[in-house]
């Protein structure tokens, strides 16, 4: 982990200048590429471009970047935490608010098809496939295949985020505001996606258009407290980087079980960007700080 004390307050800005600005672009087009039904498009600029940035950004700031954490970190249990947790939290959410909304269950392919391409969707559709296979495909490669598919643009996030900035605002303004500050401007540097494109909040969501940028602060700051306390624990980067696209990877299996027509009700959830989905985690994300507390003192 690099030292908070290598961080000069100069280093700091050029990093924030350049993962910030530099992925504004990118972000921006893919908002706008995403609102106008280019899915191809957006998920091309913001997976595998506006991600890497921080990453990039560290070494234009010219940051300590061996010490990150290159080396893995083998301990079974915080790789289990990393892969499985995230999955578990966003179930019990999902469970959540099902319960408040009964009538938007439904297992369909209809959320998946509107992500698609017009003419890739229409051949799936076509082919009449069953949702619930699908669905039950979807689980497990959501607990398999998807997250270690998503670690390496996940590290593009990890290397800055947890890797410069929390360490940084932890320093500067305390361990629990410095990482509440570190989850809104995460959070922040996703608002390209939600305002221009309704990227995470489909529809005429509740609140719109205020709600969905907060909502998506308030997540990314409750995750981002548990992302950062395996980093702590771990010293080793892989292992955010795995929660980090886990979290991602619980996200889609969930798609399948919102009934079509109920888009309006993705700020509440069911998948862990919404308020009622991410209740375990920012519930976790109370305690944990609190049982460290406990132990630094």
């Amino acid at each position: 982990m690099i030292n908070p004390n290598e961080i000069t307050n100069k280093k700091f800005g050029v990093f924030m200048a350049a993962a910030f600005l530099a992925a504004y672009i990118p972000l921006t087009i893919a908002g706008l590429a995403y609102k106008g039904g280019n899915t191809i498009l957006c998920l091309l600029l913001f997976r595998f471009i506006a991600v890497f940035i921080p990453l990039i950004a560290v070494l234009i700031a010219r940051l300590p970047f061996k010490a990150l954490g290159w080396k893995p970190k083998f301990s079974f249990k915080y790789l289990l935490g990393a892969l499985i947790g995230p999955q578990i939290l966003s179930w019990i959410g999902a469970g959540i608010f099902f319960i408040f909304n009964k009538d938007a269950f439904g297992v369909s392919l209809d959320a998946y098809l509107a992500m698609m391409p017009a003419e890739a969707g229409s051949v799936f559709a076509g082919a009449g496939a069953d949702p619930v296979p699908v669905l039950i495909t979807v689980i497990v490669m959501s607990l398999t295949s998807l997250p270690i598919s998503q670690i390496l643009p996940s590290l593009g996030e990890e290397a800055g985020w947890r890797g410069v900035m929390y360490p940084f605002l932890k320093a500067k303004l305390g361990h629990v505001a410095g990482k509440l500050t570190g989850g809104v401007l995460w959070g922040v540097w996703h608002w390209p996606l939600v305002i221009l494109g309704n990227y995470f909040y489909e529809g005429e969501y509740f609140g719109k258009p205020i709600l969905g940028p907060v909502m998506i602060c308030i997540t990314l700051c409750a995750f981002g407290i548990l992302i950062d306390h395996l980093y702590e624990k771990t010293g080793c980067i892989w292992i955010p980087s795995l929660m980090h696209a886990s979290m991602n990877a619980s996200a889609v299996p969930l798609m399948f079980m919102l009934k079509s027509g109920n888009q309006h009700l993705s700020v509440l959830g069911p998948n862990c960007f919404g308020l009622l989905g991410c209740l375990p985690v920012i519930v976790l994300a109370v305690i944990l700080p609190i049982l460290d507390a406990k132990k630094r003192a």
